[in-house]
């Protein structure tokens, strides 16, 4: 994991005359040397990607609705015992949709069908080859891309969270000993994760391409990105004498 740090920290004296109410409220019953000091630090990541998804599409038609939904069943079907065979990858089906329409040049009805099916793992070499089966099985790759996985965004959330309280009373202690106070205490803390970030995802290679009529379809390949993760604490420290 690469990672990119960088610490944004700014702090504010609160001056009694321009606070919010509550604020000069709570000014009022300090006790004589005491000072608020509102302060807040961002702390920013850049963390790999490490969950690899992939989703395809098998699509049928055919002059009878029933002889496009069987080939479907059936393809899906097919699929899903493939996949489940290997426990490093979660699946699951999308949408089924199966229409008619007529066909512009010859003017014939005709019924169309689909259905998706997406396929992930942190194990990206058990995804590109499952892949490569269900090209090979005349299923569509309708998308190849990496992403953070969400319980590796909420730990590094974590890390960020602890690295920016510590600033907090790093920076805080500081204040104090500027203006001649003897401790700091933070107080009323907020954390602002903004929630898992949004993935900058980076599109994985097609190497579908046959090497002849009866050789197996090449897998795909893929190579992960970097997602960014920030983080933001806001506190109030007292400042005792």
């Amino acid at each position: 994991m690469r990672i990119l740090m960088a610490l944004i920290l700014a702090f504010t004296l609160i001056n009694p005359s321009t606070a919010h109410a509550d604020t000069e409220d709570t000014i009022l019953s300090l006790p004589d040397g005491q000072v608020i000091l509102s302060i807040s630090a961002t702390e920013r990541r850049e963390v790999e990607q490490d969950l690899l998804v992939a989703t395809f599409q098998y699509s049928a038609n055919d002059l009878e609705a029933r002889e496009v939904q069987n080939e479907i069943n059936k393809a899906m079907k097919e699929a899903l015992d493939l996949i489940k065979k290997d426990d490093r990858v979660k699946v699951n089906t999308g949408t089924y949709n199966v229409y008619e329409r007529t066909e512009q040049r010859t003017k014939e009805r005709k019924w169309y069908g689909s259905q998706s099916v997406t396929i992930k793992s942190k194990n990206a070499d058990a995804v590109l080859k499952l892949s490569g089966k269900l090209q090979d099985m005349k299923f569509n790759t309708s998308g190849l891309s990496y992403t953070l996985d969400p319980k590796t965004a909420v730990s590094v959330q974590d890390s960020l969270m602890e690295d920016a309280l510590k600033q907090l009373q790093t920076r805080a202690n500081r204040a104090a000993k500027a203006l001649g106070k003897s401790s700091a205490e933070l107080r009323d803390v907020n954390v602002n994760g903004g929630g898992i970030p949004h993935q900058s995802r980076h599109h994985a290679r097609s190497m579908a391409v046959m090497e002849s009529m009866d050789s197996a379809m090449a897998a795909p390949v893929a190579a992960s990105g970097e997602s960014t993760i920030t983080l933001t604490v806001n506190a109030r420290a007292i400042l005792k004498p």
